[in-house]
């Protein structure tokens, strides 16, 4: 069963509120993610799933915890459900604000000068290729 099939059949259970579901919160260690505290892990039949239950939105999502809580954190901040946000009407603005965006751009801290003569190889190479294959890419 792959895990799209695996998440509607529990999404399914859920929502027909089986006894064989239960949830649990993770274990809190000394270097855990406080991420985690927003989630419950799935268990079915006393198995621990490779699911966690967002508290807020009860959506299902993949997690291993080998993997880490990046998606975790990523679907947190991005929630659509949350104790303020409901029948507002700046929703829209809100949610914009919590997406994740790029705040930061890294440059080289070397400055590669390249000769011109190998620069002209390239291009003289480049546009050869180009030519004979009719392909920019």
């Amino acid at each position: 069963m792959n895990l799209f099939e695996k998440k509607k059949k529990l999404a399914d259970l859920i929502k027909n509120e089986d006894k064989s579901i239960t949830f649990y919160k993770p274990k809190k260690a000394p270097k855990s993610s406080l991420v985690s505290e927003s989630f419950n892990i799935v268990v079915i039949n006393n198995v621990r799933q490779e699911m966690v239950c967002c508290e807020k939105c009860k959506q299902l999502l993949a997690y291993r915890q080998k993997d880490g809580t990046a998606s975790l954190a990523k679907h947190k901040r991005s929630c659509q459900t949350t104790d303020n946000d409901i029948d507002t009407d700046n929703n829209s603005t809100k949610n914009l604000a919590k997406q994740t965006q790029v705040t930061e751009y890294y440059s080289s801290k070397k400055s590669h000068i390249v000769p011109k003569i190998i620069r002209e190889k390239v291009k003289t190479a480049c546009t050869e290729f180009t030519a004979l294959d009719s392909r920019a890419f």
